[in-house]
């Protein structure tokens, strides 16, 4: 029988977090942008890999590469957001100043103040980087490889790209979820529930009719329902495939893809004929986790793209979809990403509790086995 393998402490503890930030997203593959963002030399956008402050950026042949953002000076942070730095990469504490190369190219005052600096040693530290479907990822280890991260899902992955021009990019929601990161994954990945926490949304499906298949490091979820009413959003998709020419019913005479990917360990897609929902989690703290998820979807479902301030629990002020400004209980709105939100929150209240304990996971790949599967993978940094 699968079980759980991580600690209550796992999930509440500053200590294990703190280990987690070390150990796991700072050797791990982080979303970090759009390869559309950064069309032209100089161009470059920001992010941060468990400890490590990074930067992507175009260099002068059109080349991507991945630095730490800090400089090798006194290590302030060189760029900030995204945008073009020009020729240049300028230091703006004390004006050090880099090339797009990453190679030191001049510091001030040099004769007076540093008469013996090689500056061929004093390169920015570089990061490693992989685009795939027109989303960058990048790891803080600069001999990490991309192709054996994102290998394993050849052959089963998403016909979409985001950079398809019949494709129209959304809002972007931010949800504040007062969890774990690891509460949020693991629900994403319990097919036990869906029939019922979700019953009057999704409607299922039952264990026995969905599943999860490991592609390395990254998981992708199929539903093998083909006939329940019930199973509101595999039917419909199933009768939307012959219009776009696309499969997410595994199966089927064409081989199909997944209802969603969970790219380890903190990247989350979520495809339709119609749509691609992209989302990262960016781990606060041991109870706090923010969800940025943004939709890109035809032309003939512009309608459903832009709903942010409709969503249940929309808070004007931070612009963030909180808990707090839920009108009406979670079970009420009609929504399954509230439904799990609710869930997700209250299992963190939960884990608390010093009488908190785990029983037996639902057997098989459609009912909890694979909260095993990625408890191990965390192990495995921890």
């Amino acid at each position: 029988m699968p079980k759980q393998l991580l600690p209550r402490e796992a999930y509440t503890s500053a200590e294990w977090f703190s280990r987690e930030q070390e150990n796991l997203f700072s050797k791990t593959w982080s979303f970090i942008g759009l390869a559309s963002e950064i069309s032209k030399p100089g161009d470059f956008v920001t992010g941060k890999a468990g400890h490590y402050p990074v930067a992507v950026v175009q260099n002068s042949d059109g080349e991507l590469r991945a630095y730490h953002n800090l400089c090798r000076h006194r290590g302030t942070e060189l760029l900030e957001g995204q945008g073009n730095t020009g020729k240049t990469l300028v230091c703006p504490y004390h004006r050090w100043t880099y090339g797009l190369n990453g190679e030191l190219r001049g510091l001030p005052n040099k004769a007076e103040c540093f008469p013996d600096i090689n500056r061929k040693e004093w390169s920015l530290k570089e990061a490693s980087i992989g685009v795939f479907k027109g989303m960058m990822f990048v790891n803080p280890d600069p001999k990490q490889s991309f192709d054996d991260w994102i290998g394993p899902l050849a052959g089963a992955e998403w016909p979409h790209d985001i950079e398809d021009a019949s494709l129209v990019a959304g809002e972007e929601f931010v949800y504040r979820l007062k969890c774990n990161w690891k509460v949020f994954f693991e629900n994403a990945i319990d097919g036990y529930h869906l029939a019922y926490l979700h019953e009057n949304t999704l409607g299922g499906p039952l264990p026995g009719l969905n599943e999860w298949e490991s592609h390395g490091q990254n998981l992708a979820w199929y539903s093998t329902e083909r006939d329940s009413v019930r199973n509101r959003i595999p039917k419909f998709v199933e009768e939307q495939a012959s219009k776009y020419s696309m499969l997410t019913i595994k199966g089927a005479e064409e081989p199909g893809y997944g209802g969603v990917y969970m790219l380890f360990p903190t990247t989350i897609v979520t495809p339709s004929p119609w749509s691609l929902t992209l989302s990262r989690m960016e781990p606060v703290d041991p109870d706090t986790t923010l969800l940025r998820a943004r939709t890109w979807i035809t032309k003939s479902w512009m309608n459903y793209a832009d709903r942010l301030k409709d969503t249940p629990g929309y808070n004007p002020q931070s612009g963030m979809i909180e808990s707090d400004h839920w009108k009406v209980h979670p079970l009420e709105t009609g929504d399954f990403q509230t439904e799990d939100v609710w869930v997700c929150e209250k299992m963190q209240r939960s884990l608390h509790s010093p009488v908190y304990s785990v029983g037996p996971y639902s057997k098989g790949s459609g009912g909890e086995a694979m909260l095993e599967e990625f408890q191990k993978m965390v192990l495995g940094y921890l």
